[in-house]
């Protein structure tokens, strides 16, 4: 015969022999047939609607009519043993209709069904009416990391007072009357989502609770993962940003002193954030140049603009209605409306170019951007809102403008929040070559040229101090590229200021080569001129010599040859390669 918890509870159950006669009836069968007695009668004088070929059968899911209004659902299965004997179950198939009541039903099932539960990877525990554990799975003590022993028969309240649980769903519904959720973490277990379900009767009593508990902690764990694998491809996004827009920064992509791959790797770490920049450097560095390549290799490329705003070439008068607008009649001339720059820079980047020429009174405006994120326009009452990243850049020493009162310190603090300073290009001759080789091609093919330079010119160049810095040395080559007729560019094009100081700034030993031009001291002129200076010889003969002494004091007074060269700014390679001429 059939022993099982949830059948005998909700099932009409009777036990018939070899030859249909009722040897058992459970108390549900009773209820069903009034209670009249049915031990050892035919049972198909008891269930005159069951066929008796379905024993034959083996019947299963069978629905049978005893009335027009009474069906029956019924299961007959053969016993184990005695042999040849059927359990018959039976039900009247109007308790379907009651949802409640069939998941009384599942509860109890999970306690029938322990093994198969235990594979389940979620949590899954029944509680009774009351709010005392019937039964848990395998997964729920994993996740909780209580043995079975120490729940099973426990009022969830005393769980909580024990402090093996920190809450209860289970408890939260039963008081409640509806279903509960909440993210627990367990003491001695992992955390977990809990959803606790109560089961009613058909009165709409609670019988059973049924809560499903699922680990998060590996979702949790897999959430980090993905952030880290998100920020990692973030990371690769702007490395790949940064190499096309490499291609399009010359500065970047020819820059080999190792002064210039920090820099440009310290603006790269921050180009993803919103962090202000703070550029600062000589007159013809690349300022914007690096503003540019900041916004082109950030996120906000893809959602704004990259406004430029050269403060020092637009009027004071005028600045103000430039960078915030102004609307319509806030002084002469203002016939409609304007959106200024800041607005135009929205979700992206505006560079205040020459900030340090910036007035005053404005200066607070700028700061109240910053600080804020918001502002009026000129004439206006209602304020704007604005999601922009400044990038701010000077030649000036503002230092020194805030000790004059000409520039707020407040405002430099808040725009110095990254400093940047581009060393002018005397400070890393390592770029001068590949940048005088870039800008040759450029131009030859601009003006459809094939000129060379020969390399006394090119060690002349790298000997130049270069006051106005890359403005300066693309102006150089485009005009020789264009005035010179032959194709080869010599010493004799260059202009005196580059042949006279280039020579001068490289070697101070070589003052007394001006003396043609008429030095300060012409005594100590001629006596330089003296001592390096011969008939007949060539000006490549007197570089070389000078480069030589110098090289050789560098190397006298430092302690290796990569102390020497890091001194006179050059790679050992090169220290190495201009000993080897002498």
């Amino acid at each position: 015969m059939v022993n099982n918890h949830s059948l005998a509870d909700y099932w009409a159950h009777v036990v018939v022999d070899e030859a249909h006669i009722i040897r058992f009836a459970n108390d549900r069968a009773a209820g069903l047939l009034a209670n009249q007695a049915v031990d050892g009668k035919n049972v198909k004088t008891i269930l005159p609607w069951l066929r008796l070929d379905w024993f034959a059968d083996k019947a299963i899911h069978k629905v049978g009519k005893a009335s027009l209004v009474d069906k029956y659902l019924l299961d007959i299965i053969p016993c184990s043993e005695p042999a040849g004997w059927f359990d018959v179950f039976f039900r009247k198939i109007d308790e379907y209709d009651n949802p409640h009541h069939l998941w009384c039903e599942v509860a109890d099932s999970i306690i029938g069904v322990q093994k198969f539960i235990d594979t389940s990877y979620d949590g899954m525990v029944v509680a009774d009416g009351e709010g005392r554990v019937l039964a848990v799975n395998q997964a729920f003590l994993h996740i909780c990391g209580l043995g079975r022993n120490v729940i099973i028969g426990k009022h969830f309240k005393e769980l909580v007072e024990e402090g093996l649980i920190p809450q209860s769903c289970t408890l939260r519904a039963l008081a409640q009357q509806e279903v509960s959720s909440a993210v627990v973490k367990y003491p001695y277990g992992t955390e977990a989502v809990v959803t606790a379900t109560p089961l009613c009767d058909g009165l709409g009593r609670i019988v059973r609770v049924l809560s499903n508990v699922r680990d998060i902690s590996e979702l949790n764990m897999l959430h980090e993962k993905l952030k880290s694998a998100e920020a990692l491809v973030h990371g690769f996004q702007r490395e790949l940003k940064a190499m096309q827009a490499a291609k399009l920064d010359v500065n970047m992509r020819l820059a080999r002193s190792r002064i210039m791959e920090n820099l440009y790797e310290l603006v790269i770490k921050v180009a993803g954030t919103d962090l202000q920049l703070l550029i600062t450097g000589e007159s013809g560095v690349g300022k914007t140049a690096l503003a540019k390549f900041v916004h082109t290799i950030s996120e906000r490329s893809a959602t704004g603009n990259f406004i430029h705003v050269n403060c020092s070439a637009i009027p004071d008068t005028l600045l103000e209605s430039e960078l915030f607008g102004h609307e319509e009649g806030a002084f002469t001339g203002a016939k409609k409306t304007r959106v200024g720059l800041f607005e135009l820079a929205n979700k992206g980047t505006i560079f205040l170019d020459e900030i340090g020429d910036m007035p005053l009174p404005l200066q607070a405006k700028i700061l109240n951007v910053l600080q804020e994120g918001k502002f009026y326009r000129v004439g206006g009452s209602r304020e704007i809102f604005v999601d922009v990243r400044v990038i701010a850049a000077t030649n000036m020493n503002l230092g020194q403008l805030i000790e004059r009162g000409l520039f707020r310190q407040d405002l430099y603090y808040r725009l110095n929040v990254i400093p940047v300073r581009i060393p002018a290009l005397r400070e890393r001759r390592e770029d001068i070559r590949p940048l005088v080789a870039h800008y040759l091609t450029i131009c030859n093919t601009r003006h459809r040229r094939t000129k060379a330079i020969s390399p006394e010119v090119m060690e002349t160049l790298w000997a130049y101090s270069w006051p106005g810095n890359i403005r300066e040395l693309m102006n150089l080559i485009e005009g020789l590229i264009v005035v010179v007729d032959e194709p080869s560019i010599e010493l004799r094009h260059l202009p005196g200021n580059i042949l006279l100081c280039g020579n001068k700034d490289a070697h101070p030993a070589a003052s007394g080569l001006t003396s043609h031009t008429g030095g300060s001291s012409g005594q100590q002129d001629n006596a330089v001129t003296g001592s390096l200076w011969k008939p007949h010889t060539h000006l490549k003969q007197l570089v070389e010599k000078l480069e030589g002494q110098i090289i050789e004091e560098a190397i006298g007074n430092c302690n290796s040859l990569k102390e020497a060269a890091q001194n006179l700014g050059v790679d050992v390679t090169t220290i190495i390669r201009k000993r080897k001429r002498k």
